[in-house]
């Protein structure tokens, strides 16, 4: 059998003998893998029975007082496990070797044999009758039939002392019967949900002296996982529990303290934190299998912990129907900081605005307030983070080291921090700093109230669109001249905007005095805050790029009452009505809150208009030009049909505090 393959309906005890010879001097899972699949695949066969069912779920498990013992078709997938069933046979043979005497066979106790005996069954064509005689457990009678009529088939029935359909966590054989091995392989990681340790303590009374538990040792352990600077960190905590003769020993005795452990957790910086749970299994001497060789090696989490530095922390095993480690733990709390806390770069706000994250972020019950959302959005802007860049950044620091240190990688000067926390004090108190100004006529007044929009001309000069322009095609890597170099890097984009927030180029055209004076004008109130917003590219629609919005839309509650709030952008590009126009529908901030009040639809439904039938209307403009809108009007851009991108930066001013 060269090609370690065999198909259905070759099934003899030669073949089985040769398999078995061939996994026993595999050295891996990658040698193994063939024998494994094609000796399992042709079992399976020619017991009719399907691994994989349609939908399959495991319906047909027992629930023992002790575990979920799993169902026949669940006990035979565990043979898929490659390394697991190498490691398992190879150390049951070596484990049979080391008994065999001349006077009388290796008597064997076979726990949970499935469908197949699939640990066992190989090696009965290794040995003879005279060397093994195998007593097979089960508590599924229909596995215990199918493996006999495998044994019926390869003529080795011999091999078998008894057949006992019974649950192995209670069974006890007659009296003075005895064994050379208790092999039991009824487990999952960690020793949760299914039986192996209560089959362990049962079971280990049956065993002769210098007689062995296969595995040999199961040995639970925990660590701490954390994330820092985007690393992986880690540190031992020590060991949980071990399973081995000697604490089945002790269990069968009462001594149940072993199912409870303590460990000191270290001196930490605060912040989340993954318990990793592992399991270690030695078969039988050398013969193990650690971390990911195995299904049941692999690790467990406690994921997002927020544990307490220096405290302790308790594991216990609770038995029953689907056991399991309970973990203890003292919680870690984050009482609120106030905003005049400037841990954080000496920032006015940040701490309290970092704590406020992560508790939402790991879902503790800290109350928080709920007037605060203005005050937030502002201290991001006025360090030059945005909106949403800034939220990213929050989410993204598990440990207040390293939000200081990309809050210091900001450069911001001690200056600039002194004019950032006193512009959000004075904000946050409403104090008007000079005189509204008058920088729109009246006829410009009369139309934004009319319409609801404005177009503001040349509001930046022709060379601060260029350095715009520039910004933007130097951060698409493409250009201007060659349009095939438009669609090359649009997976930058979300939709049309670019998260292009900080650029020298967009810097400056925040502090174009003009800008802010007319939203301080329509606001009629001067505490407010510039938005240090992104910019959009739509460039033109092509056989292989389709304008994927977004359509109108409202990027405000839709519920009243609705309250007064600008938008707004600058083109970047003289643009036409085709050219992926600003569009919106001129007058809606009028009949807003009568129209949400008269639908009586949900939120979400209300944003699902058929657009076509609304008035709406494209903006043109020329590049320089500010466009300034309600947010009561549904407004989007659209879809450019001509032969030139639309370039764009978003704007806008608000306050943090309501008027009285």
């Amino acid at each position: 059998m060269p090609d370690g393959t065999l198909s259905y309906p070759e099934l003899t005890e030669d073949v089985l003998s040769l398999f078995a010879t061939q996994i026993l001097k595999s050295q891996g899972a990658a040698e193994a893998r063939p024998l494994i699949v094609s000796l399992l695949t042709t079992l399976c066969q020619h017991l009719n029975l399907d691994l994989h069912p349609d939908q399959y779920k495991d319906k047909e498990f027992t629930l023992t007082p002790f575990g979920k013992a799993v169902s026949p078709t669940t006990a035979a997938q565990c043979a898929e496990d490659i390394e697991r069933s190498r490691v398992f046979i190879q150390a049951i043979y070596r484990a049979v070797q080391d008994r065999l005497t001349a006077e009388q066979p290796v008597l064997v106790l076979y726990a949970g044999t499935g469908p197949l005996g699939w640990l066992i069954l190989p090696l009965l064509s290794v040995f003879s009758a005279q060397q093994l005689q195998v007593t097979a457990l089960d508590i599924h009678q229909f596995s215990l039939d199918s493996f006999r009529h495998l044994c019926k088939t390869l003529h080795l029935e011999d091999r078998i002392a008894d057949w006992v359909c019974a649950d192995a966590t209670v069974w006890q054989p007659q009296s003075g019967v005895s064994y050379d091995l208790i092999l039991s392989e009824t487990m999952n990681q960690f020793l949760e949900q299914e039986p192996q340790v209560q089959i362990f303590v049962n079971l280990q009374r049956c065993l002769k002296d210098g007689g062995c538990l296969i595995p040999q040792q199961v040995l639970l352990s925990a660590e701490l996982e954390w994330q820092y600077k985007k690393k992986l960190q880690s540190h031992p905590l020590g060991p949980v529990f071990c399973l081995d003769l000697d604490s089945a020993q002790a269990l069968a005795q009462g001594k149940t303290e072993l199912l409870q452990s303590q460990m000191l957790l270290p001196e930490f910086e605060p912040g989340p934190v993954d318990i990793k749970l592992c399991t270690e299994i030695q078969v039988y001497q050398q013969f193990r299998l650690v971390e990911k060789q195995s299904q049941l090696t692999l690790a467990k989490y406690r994921k997002q912990l927020l544990l307490k530095p220096g405290s302790v922390l308790e594991f216990s095993y609770q038995s029953g129907q689907i056991p399991l480690w309970q973990l203890e733990y003292q919680s870690l709390t984050l009482p609120l900081v106030a905003s005049d806390d400037l841990s954080v770069g000496g920032l006015f706000h940040f701490y309290r605005l970092w704590q406020k994250t992560q508790i939402k972020k790991l879902k503790l019950p800290t109350a928080l307030p709920a007037d605060e959302w203005l005050v937030d959005r502002a201290l991001l802007d006025l360090a030059g983070l945005g909106l949403h860049p800034g939220l990213q950044l929050l989410y993204r620091c598990d440990r207040l080291s390293e939000l200081q240190q990309e809050v210091r990688q900001l450069s911001l000067t001690e200056a600039q921090k002194q004019q950032i926390n006193q512009q959000l004090c004075e904000l946050a108190a409403g104090q008007q700093s000079r005189a509204i100004p008058s920088v729109l006529s009246e006829q410009q007044l009369a139309f934004w109230h009319q319409f609801g929009y404005l177009v503001v001309p040349a509001v930046l000069t022709p060379e601060q669109c260029e350095q715009s322009r520039a910004a933007i095609w130097h951060y698409l890597q493409a250009s201007p001249e060659q349009p095939q170099s438009w669609y090359r890097h649009l997976g930058l984009c979300e939709k049309i905007m670019l998260p292009l927030f900080r650029h020298p180029a967009l810097d400056a055209n925040r502090e174009v005095p003009l800008i802010r004076q007319v939203f301080e004008q329509l606001w009629q109130r001067t505490d407010l805050v510039m938005s240090t917003d992104r910019v959009s590219f739509n460039p033109p629609q092509t056989a292989d790029w389709a304008f994927p919005g977004p359509d109108l839309h409202w990027d405000m509650p839709l519920r009243a009452p609705v309250e007064f709030a600008t938008q707004g952008l600058i083109y970047l590009t003289d643009t036409t009505e085709q050219q992926g126009a600003f569009c919106c529908v001129p007058g809606f901030h009028l009949q807003a809150e009568h129209w949400i009040t008269s639908q009586g639809k949900t939120e979400f439904e209300l944003q699902q208009q058929r657009w076509s039938d609304w008035p709406v209307k494209a903006i043109a403009a020329k590049a320089g030009d500010l466009i300034i809108w309600h947010h009561a009007l549904p407004h989007g851009p659209s879809a450019n049909t001509t032969n030139q991108p639309r370039m764009v930066h978003y704007i806008n001013c608000y306050p943090i505090k309501s008027e009285a």
